[in-house]
């Protein structure tokens, strides 16, 4: 990803999916867990925030955050070394509000 720089929407994929307890012991044994993401919000230095969601389109949404009527998905941070871009937003069908 050195060659390019990352944008607000763009989905990457982690070198290493995330597997929570909480999710895993409710999936299949073979679930993957957490590999890809959507670029949400950039931190300091190499940090950035992304929405995850597994192969399904389940989104990583922690439970003890959630209410019955608001369901908000989890921010999950990590470094630009543990990602994999996978598509940008602008070769796609859709845009942010910046573009």
């Amino acid at each position: 990803m050195a060659d390019y720089a990352l944008a607000l929407g763009d989905v990457v994929k982690l070198k290493q999916p995330y597997r929570p307890n909480t999710w895993a012991e409710r999936q299949a044994p073979d679930w993957p867990g957490f590999e890809f993401g959507i670029v949400a919000e950039f931190g300091e230095g190499s940090q950035v925030s992304l929405f995850l969601y597994d192969r399904a389109g389940q989104l990583l949404i922690t439970p003890t955050l959630a209410t019955q009527t608001l369901l908000l998905p989890t921010y999950f941070e990590c470094s630009l070394d543990e990602l994999v871009r996978y598509q940008i937003v602008t070769d796609s069908d859709y845009f942010t509000d910046d573009q």
